[in-house]
């Protein structure tokens, strides 16, 4: 049988690789023949081929980790995140935009021609085109140093997670455009809510009845890690070969039911 996905004899990196989609993933990838290169500040349980410890809140300490990456990789895979609270709005977009960014343009140089880069955003990311002066405000900055001072600059415009999920799907769209001249695809993922470690984080901050309420898969429950993995996972792989600048709304038909009216639209 053809291994439409070709991941075997790959070299790939995950980062956000210690916990929930980012573990699930790396755990697909070394099942279908990857060789995994995992980044996360926490341990990474996966049998990877190496476990990097990173910040992705210091561009010192992302530069640091991708100086022990292989000098090329097939496929790069943005898993990592913070919720928000009680984490600090900079932190938060520092960790889920500027590190992530940060991240993916020190490695997109040692990615050949063919190869994918896939990033997780959120549902909460869907309202973007209304805040695009703000969202191409940060991701327009040339770098992590810039990023972090506009930041600074625009603490009134940075909401933490909602914006840091825009900030991805913006950049994947735009960077999509940009390296169709490398023959490298980019792509984003936005799960609906998932039972990762998390989730908590977000009752806490909104209340679990407000979120099941609006924002729980029309199925009735809230997604597995793995559910989220291996659809990433497809957009990295050879399976999604001509798809790039793709937004893919992972939900059981949420966003759908926004479109066509049939709950309201919270966030679009």
């Amino acid at each position: 049988m053809r291994d439409i996905l070709g991941y075997a004899g790959k070299t790939v990196v995950v980062s956000g690789a210690a916990t929930g989609m980012g573990a699930a993933a790396a755990r697909v990838l070394i099942d279908l023949g990857a060789e995994v290169h995992a980044l996360d500040v926490a341990p990474i349980d996966a049998p990877v081929k190496q476990a990097i410890a990173v910040d992705l809140r210091d561009a010192a300490s992302i530069d640091a980790a991708v100086a022990r990456l292989p000098a090329r990789v097939h496929v790069h895979f943005n898993c990592a995140g913070l919720p928000g609270p009680p984490w600090t709005a900079l932190d938060t977009t520092l960790v889920n935009f500027v590190g992530l960014r940060h991240l993916t343009e020190s490695v997109l140089p040692r990615i050949p021609q063919g190869g994918a880069v896939a990033s997780i955003t959120s549902v909460a990311g869907m309202g973007w085109q209304k805040n695009l002066d703000a969202v191409k405000g940060l991701c327009g900055t040339p770098g992590f140093a810039a990023g972090k001072a506009w930041l600074e600059a625009n603490a009134d415009k940075n909401n933490g997670y909602l914006f840091s999920k825009q900030c991805i799907v913006w950049y994947t769209k735009a960077r999509a455009v940009e390296l169709v001249a490398r023959k490298i695809r980019m792509n984003c993922l936005s799960p609906a809510p998932t039972d990762t470690p998390m989730l908590p984080a977000f009752h806490e901050q909104a209340g679990q009845e407000f979120l099941e309420k609006h924002f729980l898969a029309p199925i009735g429950r809230n997604a597995t890690p793995e559910e989220m993995a291996e659809p990433l996972v497809l957009l990295g792989s050879d399976a999604a070969r001509f798809v790039s600048g793709v937004n893919l709304f992972v939900d059981y038909g949420y966003v759908a039911s926004t479109e066509i009216g049939a709950r309201p639209s919270l966030l679009g």
